[in-house]
């Protein structure tokens, strides 16, 4: 697996006369010398402070920051929130039961406490590339989703798996509640998507043992759309995995980490990608 490190002696590498960069790589272990010649080419300057993944908390999502942020006394807390952007503080606060306004701290001690947050997010990784240095993949565009419209997008993967559902359900006083729970724009899309063919089978949502609330129904419907999009990830690179699953809340962060596998699932994780890919053009 690549790391940040090789990528920048990559980069370094080949800014250096054929010579010198000959002489170089003779001091490489060949394992590392192979990994090397196989990562992907930067065209650009590389900056070393882009990889000192400094902006890294604002992408991600305030909850993360909890569990760390608990193991602290209230008044280190507040200290803690005088670091973070006002959203992230705010949010937090309100979930600790934390009332502002949250006293003023020097430059100093905001960059020492933002330090030990980034560290209890990436310390069993060490590093993380910057998102401008990540492999090609259409699912960059992901990144540029604000969580919101991210989770509006795992909602309208899942209805690939309702339309599948539906064409199971014969009774009319169903599909006239399920009907009624949905907006116009999940009309709509399940409409367009009624009559294609999955590229794989597709197991049963079983909606013949929901309880009939929409609240059951949307979980039901989340979780499938959220395996789709671990589908999607499957074999992606790590650290973009890591941005997507961080730009959600911890509960589903975490749920989509587990569904993402190292390799992808030949013909799934390609269909997937295209789904998400012409989701993402209609956002």
């Amino acid at each position: 697996m690549r790391s940040p490190s090789e990528m920048v002696l990559k980069a370094f590498l080949s800014r250096c006369p054929p010579e010198k960069k000959r002489k170089l790589e003779g001091f490489l272990p060949p394992e590392e010398k192979y990994r090397i010649e196989h990562l992907p080419t930067f065209q650009e300057e590389l900056s070393t402070e882009e990889f000192t993944n400094g902006g890294l908390l604002e992408h991600v999502h305030w909850s993360w920051f909890l569990p760390t942020l608990k193991t602290y006394s209230e008044r280190e807390q507040k200290l803690f929130l005088s670091s973070m952007s006002p959203l992230a503080a705010q949010n937090i606060g309100q979930s600790l039961n934390l009332s502002p306004p949250f006293e003023e701290i020097s430059e100093t001690a905001r960059s020492y406490l933002r330090q030990i947050l980034q560290n209890s997010l990436i310390a069993y990784k060490g590093q993380l590339l910057p998102v401008d240095y990540l492999p090609s993949s259409p699912l960059k565009k992901l990144l540029n989703l604000s969580k919101k419209d991210l989770t509006r997008l795992i909602d309208l993967l899942s209805l690939y798996d309702l339309a599948a559902e539906l064409r199971q359900i014969v009774e009319t006083k169903i599909l006239k509640k399920i009907y009624s729970f949905l907006n116009e724009e999940e009309k709509k899309r399940l409409k367009q998507i009624a009559s294609n063919k999955e590229p794989f089978p597709v197991a049963r949502l079983s909606l013949e043992r929901w309880d009939g609330s929409e609240e059951t129904l949307r979980v039901h419907l989340h979780r499938r759309g959220l395996a789709r999009l671990g589908l999607a990830l499957s074999g992606q690179d790590p650290d973009l995995i890591w941005y997507i699953c961080h730009q959600l809340d911890i509960g589903r962060g975490n749920a989509l980490f587990k569904l993402c596998a190292s390799e992808p699932t030949p013909g799934i994780s390609e269909a997937m990608i295209r789904e998400i890919d012409e989701l993402i053009g209609n956002l």
